[in-house]
């Protein structure tokens, strides 16, 4: 799978759709506030906040509207379809409860000055595309060199800065900034800052991003370089 994705500022009164998207996305808010209205009648809604994550099935007949005074800043993350799933491009929500999960209920782990808060984990939604975890990073610490085997990573940083190495690739990470890590690819991201580093990191296939880990070496400094 390839993640793309997709940076909307959605200002106040704006309504978007309705619409199908055809292919199963995820949206992280990170700011402000958004009415989901859903179903083929659009007779279903859930308000979506900041640090919110939402699942928009890929035949869900669906909007969003800001009905807030302040932009909304949403973050959307899809793939492509995948052919040994194409049952998928037909689904809609159809559970009781809404196809929202709150970052306010979401899992937390903290260690070596790392706070990852995993608000959207392996099946949620009954998908198997997409995990979503929101990492923060104190000033001065690095995660250790490690790999994903099995996921696609894309990471997108919300405050602070700091550097991530891909390879023997290093890229400044800043606000708004998107880095793509394909699986396999040794890498680490490090806080060069004075402040938090908080990023957002979307997994596909929707594996947990600490079981689907291995240490890797650094690479070698190129002497060219």
């Amino acid at each position: 799978m390839r993640i793309r994705l997709q940076f909307d500022r959605i200002a106040p009164g704006v309504e978007i759709g309705p619409h199908r998207h055809g292919v199963e996305t995820v949206v992280y808010l990170a700011g402000g506030e958004l009415v989901f209205e859903h179903g083929e009648g659009l007779e279903r809604q859930a308000v979506v906040r900041a640090g919110d994550v939402l699942y928009e099935a890929p035949a869900e007949y669906h909007l969003v509207r800001n009905e807030g005074r302040v932009d909304a800043l949403a973050l959307l993350a899809s793939t492509d379809p995948d052919p040994r799933r194409i049952g998928t491009m037909l689904r809609r929500w159809e559970n009781d409860d809404e196809p929202v999960r709150r970052g306010d209920d979401a899992p937390v782990t903290e260690a070596d000055g790392i706070r990852r808060r995993r608000i959207v984990g392996p099946g949620d939604f009954g998908s198997a595309a997409f995990t979503i975890t929101e990492v923060e990073m104190t000033p001065g610490i690095a995660d250790a060199w490690h790999r994903h085997p099995r996921a696609e990573h894309a990471i997108v940083v919300f405050e602070g800065r700091g550097v991530v190495t891909v390879g023997d690739e290093t890229e400044t990470l800043e606000p708004l900034k998107g880095i793509r890590v394909e699986e396999g690819r040794p890498h680490r991201v490090e806080n060069t800052g004075r402040t938090t580093l908080r990023y957002y990191v979307c997994s596909s296939p929707g594996l947990d991003p600490l079981e689907d880990r291995e240490t890797a070496e650094a690479p070698r400094r190129r002497l060219d370089a």
